[in-house]
C-alpha cells in the first residue's frame, strides 16, 4: 500500500533517512577510505554525473520531486574549490541534454531550501582511487557564477532553514574576519564569493551608489576592510560597482552612518563620479552604522577627511 504525504512530512522523513545514514557511517568509523562500490552500495551514491539523486524506494512519494543527496568531487578539474571547511561546487555544464543539466542544479537547490544535509564524496588524500564521504550543508548559490557553497558539518542539524542572515548589527562581530598566515588563497576567494552573495541578498544586486544594475559587474564592499579585520558579513558590506567601490575606498565619497547622506571630496563631485543616489534609503536594508563609524575614525579615514571643508 502506498501512503501519500506532505511535503512537510515528507521532509522530516527525509531529514530523518538522512540523519541515519550519516550516524551509522559515523559511529562506525566508515566515512573514510571507502571501496567506490562500498559508497555505492550504501545507498549514497550511483551512476556517473556529479549530483546524485537517489530515485529508488517509496520513500520518494510525496517529496517535491528531485532533492540532490550527494555530490560527487573528482578534484581533478576544480581541485582548489575543496577545503577542509566547504566546498565550491561548480554547476554542472556539460554536453548531455540541457534539461539534464537543469534539473541536477535544481535538486541542489531543493535542498537547500528543505534545509536539508547532503552528503560529498571526495577522493581520499592517501590513495585517489579511495573515497572520503562528508555532510555538509548548502549555504548559498550563484547563478552568475554557477556555483554552490557547501559548508561541511560533524552531524545533522535540526530541521530549520539551511541559512539564516542576521537580523541586526549586534548579531554579529564586526572584527571577526582578520586573516591568519595560514589561510589559504582559495579559501580567501571562497570567503569572498560567499560575501558577495550575502551581500547581494541582503541589498539586492543594483550598485547602491548608481544604477548599474548587472551582478556581474557588483561587488560586495566591505565597510571595514578585511586587511583591517572587516567581517565577512552582510551589514558590514555594500552592494558596488567597480568604480564606486574604488571610490569609496579611495575616501573620494563619505556615506553618513545612518545612510541619510552622501558627501564627497573637495577635487569631485556627484556628478563626475556619476553617483546617482542622494542617501541608502533606497536600499531594502541598512548597513552597519557601527562599521561605518569604525572605518570612518581608522587613521586613514581620519587623514583624507581632514583635507575635507
Amino acid at each position: 500500500m502506498i501512503f501519500f504525504v506532505g511535503i512537510a512530512e515528507w521532509t522530516q522523513g527525509e531529514h530523518q533517512r538522512r540523519l541515519t545514514l550519516w550516524s551509522q557511517r559515523s559511529e562506525t568509523g566508515t566515512t573514510t577510505g571507502l571501496e567506490p562500490s562500498a559508497v555505492r552500495a550504501l545507498g549514497l551514491y550511483g551512476g556517473q554525473a556529479g549530483i546524485f539523486f537517489d530515485g529508488s524506494g517509496g520513500w520518494t512519494i510525496g517529496g517535491p520531486g528531485r532533492v540532490a543527496l550527494t555530490l560527487k568531487h573528482t578534484g581533478r578539474t576544480y581541485a582548489d574549490d575543496l577545503s577542509d571547511e566547504q566546498l565550491d561546487y561548480d554547476y554542472p555544464n556539460t554536453e548531455r541534454p540541457p534539461a539534464t543539466d537543469r534539473n541536477e542544479i535544481e535538486s541542489v537547490k531543493r535542498t537547500q531550501s528543505l534545509g536539508l544535509p547532503l552528503f560529498v564524496v571526495t577522493p581520499n588524500a592517501l590513495r585517489e582511487r579511495l573515497k572520503d564521504v562528508r555532510l555538509g550543508y548548502v549555504k548559498g548559490f550563484n547563478d552568475d557564477e554557477a556555483v554552490f557553497f557547501v559548508t561541511f558539518v560533524e552531524g545533522v542539524l535540526p530541521l530549520a532553514p539551511a541559512h539564516e542572515l542576521p537580523d541586526s548589527e549586534h548579531d554579529v562581530d564586526l572584527f571577526g574576519g582578520l586573516p591568519t598566515q595560514t589561510l589559504r588563497l582559495v579559501q580567501q576567494r571562497t570567503q569572498q564569493r560567499r560575501f558577495k552573495i550575502d551581500v547581494l541578498n541582503r541589498y539586492g544586486t543594483t550598485c547602491a551608489l548608481c544604477n548599474i544594475a548587472a551582478p556581474r559587474l557588483i561587488q560586495g564592499a566591505h565597510l571595514i576592510p578585511k586587511s583591517i579585520g572587516g567581517a565577512d558579513e552582510a551589514v558590514n558590506g555594500l552592494p558596488l560597482c567597480l568604480n564606486h567601490h574604488i571610490a569609496f575606498d579611495a575616501f573620494l565619497l563619505r556615506i553618513e552612518p545612518d545612510g541619510s547622506r552622501i558627501t564627497y571630496a573637495p577635487t569631485v563631485s556627484k556628478q563626475a563620479l556619476q553617483v546617482t543616489r542622494d542617501d541608502l534609503s533606497h536600499l531594502p536594508a541598512s548597513p552597519s552604522p557601527a562599521a561605518l563609524r569604525k572605518f570612518y575614525r581608522t587613521d586613514a579615514a581620519r587623514a583624507a577627511f581632514a583635507e575635507w571643508p
